[in-house]
């Protein structure tokens, strides 16, 4: 069977064994490239190899452009920033290629898979990574993953070679955005129809949808009390006063404006109530004008970590943890990082260990459980709201 023919299958098997992987596949224009050692995407095309793809059958190929379908699906081209090339894609294959396996699809041998990572975000796996091996990618990165970084690209045998145009600007980057989430809700319509939807996929595709939930409004409203705004009001200057005119202004305040969102991963909240908080906090994130949040996973201690600015819209929850509960590790995180947030919300069921004493910025608990009997009288500050 000829290259063409293969590509041809593989589109065919994809969309008719696997709807949702194969919706998704459909849009994407396949183009031969010999800039790629692998494959390749852009968000738009996906880029092969056809020396490489030669020698591998109709299954594997189709493992491959599942695989680059996936990293525009989870918004990996648009939410790398500053991060190094490389170890950005090593960070999302290890993310995605667990995915690809469950689902029953095959991959080519030696593409980066660790059980460890099973159901980790791109993010926390990144952070992991670096932990392990720096931050820059120098020869501990090369000798664990034999990369060449010459011109900025990953050489797994899977192929991330991810291409982000970095004369894009963030309009663009939007843009291609909001049209992977239009073709996650049509994938996710069309697996109503036939077959299920990768569990992966459920959340992602829940916090696209408008919050429906009513405590959502009462959040809103408390979040923009306690945050203050970015700008504050100049008086006029006394010249003009004199003459009846009054020129005030804005002027823009110094410093970035931080939330910390705080995650009770004991195993009592739902992966379709995360959907919703993961919701609420991109929405929170917008109105808000939050330029960093800090999403820490807390049981009895401090289990993950990600960090979400503008850019890496929208939230997606992961639970990291599914231990015991106690609400002093997190407070315990902000002070040690010497984060000074402008608010705090806590996402928790109340039951668990409350701290002592309040700390010096505002507190909001969401409560998904209503377990009153068991914080009444143990939390002693911050406001409380309970999911209806």
């Amino acid at each position: 069977m000829d290259l063409q023919r293969k590509l041809e299958t593989s589109r065919a098997r994809a969309l008719m064994d696997y709807p949702f992987f194969g919706s998704l596949l459909c849009p994407m224009r396949l183009e031969e490239s010999d800039k790629v050692p692998t494959l390749g995407t852009d968000g738009v095309k996906i880029f092969y190899n056809a020396e490489y793809l030669e020698d591998l059958d109709v299954d594997l190929i189709t493992g491959c452009l599942i695989h680059e379908v996936l990293h525009p699906a989870f918004f990996h081209l648009t939410r790398r920033g500053n991060r190094p090339h490389v170890a950005w894609n090593i960070a999302c294959d290890y993310a995605i290629n667990p995915i690809i396996i469950n689902e029953g699809l095959k991959l080519p041998e030696g593409a980066l898979i660790d059980e460890k990572y099973d159901g980790w975000s791109a993010d926390a796996i990144y952070n992991d990574l670096v932990e392990q091996y720096g931050s820059s990618e120098g020869e501990g990165w090369e000798e664990a993953f034999s990369i060449s970084n010459g011109e900025g690209e990953s050489f797994d045998v899977c192929g991330t070679g991810m291409f982000e145009d970095s004369s894009s600007t963030t309009s663009q980057r939007n843009e291609l955005e909001n049209e992977w989430k239009s073709r996650l809700v049509g994938a996710a319509e069309a697996c109503k129809l036939r077959g299920t939807m990768p569990g992966a996929f459920e959340g992602l595709i829940d916090s696209f949808m408008e919050p429906q939930i009513l405590w959502s409004e009462k959040l809103q409203r408390l979040a923009r009390d306690y945050i203050k705004s970015k700008y504050f009001w100049l008086k006029p200057a006394k010249k003009y006063i004199d003459q009846g005119i009054y020129l005030g202004s804005y002027a823009k305040k110094k410093g970035i404006r931080t939330a910390v969102t705080v995650i009770d991963s004991s195993g009592s909240v739902s992966n379709g109530l995360l959907a919703q908080f993961g919701g609420e906090l991109t929405e929170l994130m917008t109105s808000c004008d939050i330029d960093e949040i800090y999403i820490v996973w807390v049981d009895t201690q401090v289990q993950n970590v990600q960090t979400y600015t503008q850019r890496d819209m929208p939230i997606v929850l992961e639970v990291k943890g599914r231990g015991g509960t106690a609400f002093e590790p997190a407070f315990e995180w902000v002070e040690e990082n010497n984060i000074d947030p402008s608010l705090l919300i806590y996402f928790t069921d109340m039951c668990g260990s409350f701290p002592l004493y309040a700390p010096n910025y505002p507190v909001i608990w969401v409560a998904y459980e209503s377990n009153k009997k068991y914080y009444e009288k143990d939390c002693t500050f911050g406001d409380v709201i309970e999911v209806d």
